[in-house]
């Protein structure tokens, strides 16, 4: 059973905390880390672009910052550095604390900032490639794409319909040229049961994933990933209803590199489909061994779980006997589906074995649990589970 502890909480306050206005201390603060989402048409429920927006928020802003649940962020702050982290500084959670404490004072409208420009639309600009989506509310669905030779891919945009009702969406490459029944070609859809979506070498055909709050794929300078004429992209779409009535019509638009690749990404899927968590479970333990086959530099991380994700780790387990935690979410969250992009990719040698660790609540006391008396495996829905600990990697010297 657990209980609520008292929790004491130091912020770093601003030297002229009296001082503290909306306009010239709080407004350049959210529109360095909030209003990307917090504005109108986008994701979150509230615009914070402007004074008169965000001064009925000011109590719940504070609690969001202080207890870091904004910006969405869940990497145990000690294990490793990353480029992607949103985090607000001490400082800058100070600034927030003390300009709600003092009332919420607006400020000098003339120190107002100018407010970041979002690209209306292709935040990348205009794509090479933009397939039509299916069907709309399927599960998976099918694009064939219509390219005239094979090109690399720099960089990958999803443009989602309703993004108020999408929690991610994954797009990967399945080829099925050839592959038949009793002399009958099968449908996408058939041959996807048949092969699957991992390669010989056991990489993930991913082109990339959105979800919510995260911004475009853009590769590393002369890194990406092949795609061949005639490639069946599959969309694996979660949406998540929100009490109202949606009708979403995703594009995804591919931006193809120029010159030679020099760098192909590569996308390991680590993960366990056979495991069973027991009814009333606080704290299953499920575990999965990957090795890598060749020096390689791994780029970003991806944990998967669901409803009942509780944390997740990855582990290196070197040749030489050695072990390195890479990544640590102690605090899981399904909402959020969020790569880590170390600042300076990991280095690891053929024979290095990547352990994922994931934790799981099915007990009562975990409130996003939707019924703790069922014992659960595997699956597609969101109150079945997953266990996924995805990679990006580079092989080193371009592997075979």
């Amino acid at each position: 059973m657990r209980f609520p502890l008292p929790v004491l909480l130091l912020v770093a306050a601003p030297a002229s905390a009296a001082e503290v206005t909306f306009t010239r201390d709080v407004a350049p603060i959210l529109n360095r880390h909030c209003v990307h989402c917090h504005r109108p048409g986008e994701i979150a429920p509230m615009s914070l672009a402007t004074y008169r927006e965000a001064r009925p928020w000011a109590r719940s802003i504070q609690r969001a910052v202080t207890s870091r649940a904004m910006p969405p962020w869940f990497a145990e702050p000690s294990v490793g550095e990353w480029a992607n982290d949103p985090s607000l500084s001490e400082e800058e959670i100070g600034t927030i604390v003390a300009w709600v404490e003092r009332g919420a004072p607006p400020g000098n409208p003339a120190l107002m900032p100018e407010p970041p420009r979002f690209t209306e639309g292709w935040q990348l600009g205009e794509p090479d490639s933009v397939p039509a989506d299916g069907p709309d509310l399927f599960l998976n669905q099918f694009v064939t794409l219509d390219i005239p030779e094979r090109r690399w891919i720099r960089a990958v945009e999803f443009r989602p319909g309703a993004p108020q009702v999408n929690h991610h969406q994954l797009a990967f490459k399945a080829d099925f040229t050839g592959m038949v029944e009793d002399g009958v070609p099968l449908t996408p859809k058939e041959a996807l049961r048949a092969s699957g979506s991992v390669d010989g070498r056991g990489y993930f055909n991913v082109l990339a994933m959105w979800g919510a709050g995260t911004a475009p794929t853009e590769f590393r300078d002369g890194a990406g990933r092949w795609i061949e004429p005639g490639a069946v992209v599959v969309m694996n779409q979660h949406y998540h209803p929100n009490g109202e009535e949606q009708t979403d019509r995703t594009l995804i638009g591919l931006h193809f590199g120029k010159g030679e690749l020099r760098s192909e990404i590569q996308a390991v899927i680590a993960g366990e489909m056979e495991f069973l968590i027991p009814a009333g479970a606080p704290d299953h333990r499920v575990e999965y061994r990957h090795e890598i086959a060749r020096d390689s530099m791994i780029v970003s991380y991806l944990p998967h779980m669901h409803l009942r994700g509780r944390r997740m780790s990855y582990t290196a387990h070197y040749p030489d006997g050695d072990s390195e935690l890479l990544l640590e979410v102690p605090e899981y969250d399904f909402n959020w589906q969020l790569f880590y992009y170390p600042e300076k990719p990991k280095l690891v040698p053929a024979g290095t074995v990547i352990e994922i660790v994931a934790v799981y609540d099915n007990s009562e006391a975990n409130p996003n649990n939707p019924d703790p008396t069922r014992a659960v495996g595997f699956g597609l829905q969101s109150t079945d589970e997953m266990m996924f600990g995805f990679f990006e990697l580079v092989e080193v010297n371009g592997g075979p």
